[in-house]
């Protein structure tokens, strides 16, 4: 497994939670995001997946012209529902597999720092995992073991 750290230093402190159910887990690619609103075992995902209409997908073509299939959601369909699961949240890990452009989870993050600057804030830690190889307990160990982990300093702010 390798770490993936996206985070920079923010003005605001992170909320201040002792309780697990205020620990949340996003899990996205970009055919699906799911979230479960605590890393207790056995926890179910909501699962929230990307608008299927003509004008919500971008599609990435060749460079001749023709479509390759690999078709992407557009930003505001996908990660605009998913923000408003987050509301509610307290700390947020996210967990996405893929590099480049292909990794969703860099990207619904950089979306949220320019949209919802407040929920941005609220991301703990972001990791690249290969989620198809693990179960939904796996998944939850391994979001229980990040927030088992001392957390990082914050660089000050000026």
């Amino acid at each position: 497994m390798k770490t993936h750290n996206v985070l920079e230093p923010f003005e605001k402190a992170l909320p201040e939670t002792k309780e697990p159910e205020d620990r949340w887990l996003v899990i996205i690619d970009h055919h699906a995001a799911r979230i479960f609103r605590s890393e207790i075992h056995g926890t179910v995902a909501e699962q929230i997946r990307p608008h299927q209409t003509d004008d919500a997908i971008s599609h990435t073509h060749s460079f001749d012209g023709f479509s390759r299939g690999q078709e992407k959601p557009a930003a505001q369909s996908f990660f605009g529902p998913i923000a408003d699961a987050l509301k509610e949240a307290g700390q947020i890990l996210v967990f996405g597999s893929g590099s480049g452009t292909a990794n969703e989870m860099d990207q619904f993050i950089a979306w949220l720092k320019t949209h919802h600057p407040e929920l941005a804030r609220r991301i703990t830690g972001s990791l690249i995992i290969d989620e198809h190889h693990l179960t939904d307990a796996q998944l939850l160990a391994k979001a229980r073991d990040f927030y088992a982990l001392p957390p990082l300093p914050q660089s000050p702010t000026p």
